[in-house]
């Protein structure tokens, strides 16, 4: 960061002090425009007034010392990281927010330290068992509830894998690896990013599927999980907004019998101004939910389920610079024409 940006950092810290603890999110984008402040740097309690007040705007649960807890155990990964809102348009739905890392760290050991997950949580022991792939380079990120705290560990693999890597890993559950002849059927050969939900007790793949998302793609993809495709309105809008060369696909799987609970397909970083169709909580989340990144990064994804039908959900950056992060991941973004050397290899082995 810019020498004059941490002076204006530092201007802001020294009058923030001055202002009623109960800041709103309107009150400090006002802030922001008149005083041309980024805070790019993570601060803690600024941070927990945007959570308390983004939860606020969006009828969400709230708990700060849930927050607390979670910055008093993660501080430095949030300092270090880049961080983003996630909600849902679901009414009454969760306010969740997660620390991307830029470099390898032991989150589970953190979690079991802090006593968010038990010292032999499975799910956990899963994480640990994949962080071991390709050298231990995969770097751990943390999702977190805005009122309960902890709710996901993911890993990011270092690039594109084949999904067998992934799930010949030892703890992986039976059920879940003998689902790989059907993810290869589907031509879902490569995954970037997998998952833990300690509050479901489910297991997430994401992804790198082919694009352009076709209607028999996104009707052979709903399917797995159950779920009816989207109508042509829906369905418009998706093959609109996704990358056009590969987007992110994610699969939703129980360890207990490898049943796929839901999918949900991604567009990172809409083009500015554009959105597609979103409901007002998530218009209501994008206004309000702060970003200070130099490049504002949001997105929407359309999750499908048999049992609790679809839902949109939405993410918006927060600090951290979390644009640059993701492209040095090698991220596709919305309607990109970008194409994975991966994908147009072939395929995995099988």
């Amino acid at each position: 960061m810019a020498g004059h940006g941490l002076g204006r950092v530092a201007l802001f810290e020294a009058i923030s002090t001055r202002v009623p603890a109960r800041l709103t999110v309107l009150s400090l984008a006002a802030w922001k425009e008149d005083l041309t402040v980024h805070p790019q740097q993570f601060s803690a309690p600024h941070f927990l007034e945007h959570v308390r007040a983004t939860a606020e705007a969006i009828g969400a649960p709230y708990s700060e010392a849930a927050t607390q807890a979670v910055l008093d155990a993660y501080g430095p990964m949030f300092a270090e990281g880049a961080v983003l809102w996630r909600a849902t348009d679901r009414p009454g739905g969760d306010l969740n927010y997660r620390f991307y890392a830029r470099r390898s760290t032991d989150t589970v050991a953190v979690a079991r330290r802090a006593g968010f997950i038990a010292a032999d949580d499975r799910l956990g022991d899963l994480v640990q068992a994949w962080n071991t792939l390709y050298d231990g380079t995969p770097e751990q990120s943390c999702d977190f509830d805005a009122a309960r705290g902890l709710t996901k560990t993911w890993l990011y693999l270092g690039g594109t894998r084949p999904v067998g890597d992934v799930l010949a890993v030892e703890p992986v559950p039976l059920p879940i690896r003998e689902r790989g002849p059907l993810f290869h059927s589907l031509g879902l050969d490569f995954v970037r990013h997998v998952c833990v939900d300690y509050d479901n007790g489910t297991v997430n793949l994401y992804f790198r599927a082919r694009g352009p998302l076709t209607e028999d793609q996104c009707r052979s993809f709903t399917a797995l999980a159950g779920a009816a495709p989207p109508d042509r309105r829906l369905y418009g809008e998706m093959a609109t907004f996704l990358s056009q060369g590969a987007y992110t696909f994610s699969v939703t799987l129980s360890p207990g019998d490898g049943a796929i609970e839901r999918v949900a397909f991604y567009a990172l970083k809409l083009p500015e101004g554009s959105r597609p169709t979103v409901g007002d909580r998530l218009t209501m989340f994008f206004e309000k939910a702060p970003s200070f990144d130099p490049e504002e990064m949001n997105a929407v994804a359309w999750s499908f389920g048999s049992g609790s039908g679809t839902y949109i959900k939405a993410e918006r950056s927060y600090c951290g610079d979390l644009v640059s992060l993701i492209k040095g991941w090698n991220t596709f973004f919305s309607q990109s024409e970008t194409t994975d050397p991966a994908l147009t290899a072939g395929g995995e082995k099988r």
